[in-house]
């Protein structure tokens, strides 16, 4: 099968198997607002491109398992530790545009307080939003007195943790499929044409659940346009990761850390506008996108890759 047939032939697959699960949740009337049955819905979308890039790359292109880089003997530790300290950086990073622009644009971006009191504030709303009123004062009156940056580290250094452990299954459903058949697909190409594509991709294989409300509650059809956006934009941390660990896990540490820290963000952000005041969002985009352009020119390699030549799959083993 020549190359664009077995690309088109994943993507058949992935989007087959995620929209149709989607569907059928749709159907039955769950809603990213449905508690459980949305959480084991996405779970089961994300196993998609996985089972696509497994169906794809052994049984129809009969291919080596070696080249979709799930080897442990390929990573390279210093880069997956460089991918640690990128992930780390998204959310301060969020945090910092969305306190810039402020009141900019009517205030779609939202207020900004890194501080113990805030974040003690949204616990005991959320607290009292489940039925416990209680909100245990002693532990709220420590951790209000907290710097406001030592409570993000603990969050960040929590979404570390969960990153290399409960997450990482979940995040090698997608990234076996993007960052690992079909990145090694799509090799010969420049890194800068392969992250246009895949990350247009990856955001338009979002929709059913944007659709029904993920991440964009109430705006189904923007809401797709602006996730086609934010992967875009993030398709270059995650093929440069890739490109620099040389393995399909250090894409799936990054994306473990990137959703298990966005929560973050309603603990110190309030008031913002779902299209632009969120890491997903305006904000996000800006963020990543002044990270993305941290690594092209820290990394000239990969920026050779990115604008001119192309880049090696992980060898064989």
């Amino acid at each position: 099968m020549d190359q664009p047939r077995r690309i088109r032939s994943f993507l058949l697959l992935a989007f087959g198997f995620t929209w149709s699960v989607a569907g059928i949740g749709a159907l039955a009337g769950i809603r990213a607002t449905s508690g459980l049955s949305y959480m084991l819905l996405a779970a089961l979308c994300m196993i998609g491109p996985a089972l696509a890039a497994l169906v794809q790359h052994r049984f129809l292109d009969r291919r080596s398992w070696a080249e979709l880089g799930l080897h442990p003997r390929d990573i390279d530790l210093r880069s997956l530790a460089l991918t640690v300290l990128l992930a780390m950086c998204i959310v301060p990073m969020t945090l910092l545009v969305l306190a810039v622009f402020g009141d900019a644009f009517g205030g779609r971006f939202g207020h900004v307080a890194v501080t113990g009191e805030r974040f003690v504030t949204v616990v005991q709303e959320q607290l009292a939003a489940a039925g416990r009123s209680d909100g245990g004062g002693a532990v709220a009156g420590v951790l209000g007195s907290l710097p406001g940056g030592v409570i993000l580290l603990a969050v960040l250094l929590s979404a570390l943790f969960a990153a290399f452990t409960v997450n990482l299954p979940f995040m090698l459903g997608e990234e076996l499929g993007w960052r690992g058949y079909l990145f090694q697909a799509t090799a010969h190409w420049t890194a800068g044409r392969r992250v246009l594509f895949t990350g247009a991709v990856w955001g338009l294989w979002h929709a059913p659940l944007i659709m029904m409300g993920h991440n964009y509650a109430g705006y189904p059809i923007l809401g797709t346009g602006a996730m086609v956006m934010f992967c875009m934009v993030l398709a270059v941390l995650f093929d440069w990761s890739r490109f620099r660990v040389r393995s399909v896990w250090g894409p799936c540490i990054l994306h473990g850390m990137i959703n298990g820290s966005a929560g973050a963000m309603a603990f110190f952000t309030w008031d913002g506008h779902a299209l632009f005041g969120s890491i997903a969002g305006v904000g996000g985009c800006v963020a990543i996108a002044l990270l993305a352009v941290m690594v092209l020119l820290l990394d000239a390699n990969y920026r050779r890759s990115f604008f001119g030549g192309t880049t090696s799959v992980a060898p064989a083993v």
